[in-house]
């Protein structure tokens, strides 16, 4: 018997075998005969009347060839196969051994596959675990190397009061971590003090601290030699340094 003895149906209404489609599905969900995207919760099996006239199709015995002469319907050749005719019999055990050999074969495949995944994790890992390693080394000797300097003085105690007073300890603080501002100083506070410094040289005021251009050039030049600001931020600094200290 070539017809499937309990069918399933696509939404695009083809009919196969159910565990031949549900097979299929499971490896690439679209329909074999037209491609159109299918999932395995989509078939449907037959009811009703189109299970009564499905099952009372007329069939020979899938043993035909080899010499068994039952003829009758899909509904009734399950019994016939299984306790009547011993070709049929030996047949779908037959097929029955493939489809477990199939499928042996899957999951030795799916085991060499998890293998070699599990293989490149630990090697990731690994590779992971000495970046790691290295990383705390540079800590350590950052750390014996901070340990050792001279006392350096505070530049920073938490409040944003730099003024035209003030640039230069603005420009060592900035200086000082130039490319690892601390998660502690608010650059946009920052940016706010030396926005004010540059209001005060445009305005050129009477009492501004003495050497206050050349203390405000190298302010500038410091903010725009660090990480510490936005895009927006740097051009603006560009363009101050530019209009007061180019050409």
């Amino acid at each position: 018997m070539t017809l499937p003895a309990k069918p399933l149906i696509t939404p695009c209404h083809h009919i196969f075998c159910g565990s031949c489609i549900q097979q299929a599905l499971r490896h690439q969900s679209i329909c074999p005969i037209d491609r159109q995207p299918c999932r395995v919760d989509q078939l449907k099996s037959f009811d009703g009347a189109l299970s009564r006239i499905w099952g009372a199709i007329q069939v020979k015995c899938g043993g035909c060839e080899r010499g068994c002469a039952w003829r009758g319907s899909i509904a009734d050749y399950a019994v016939h196969a299984q306790h009547h005719c011993t070709i049929a019999s030996a047949s779908n055990n037959t097929i029955a051994r493939r489809a477990d050999a199939d499928r042996e074969q899957q999951l030795q495949a799916h085991i060499i596959q998890v293998q070699a995944e599990r293989d490149t994790l630990k090697v990731a890992v690994d590779l992971l675990s000495e970046e790691k390693r290295n990383a705390e080394t540079i800590i350590e000797n950052l750390n014996a190397q901070l340990s050792s300097r001279p006392n350096v003085p505070t530049l920073f105690h938490g409040h944003y009061n730099f003024r035209r007073e003030h640039v230069v300890q603005l420009s060592q603080l900035i200086s000082r971590y130039l490319e690892c501002k601390p998660h502690s100083i608010d650059s946009n506070k920052i940016y706010n003090c030396v926005r004010a410094c540059v209001m005060d040289l445009e305005k050129n005021y009477s009492d501004n601290p003495e050497h206050y251009f050349v203390d405000m050039r190298m302010l500038l030049a410091t903010c725009l030699a660090s990480t510490w600001f936005s895009d927006n931020q740097r051009r603006s600094l560009k363009q101050w340094y530019g209009d007061h200290f180019s050409g």
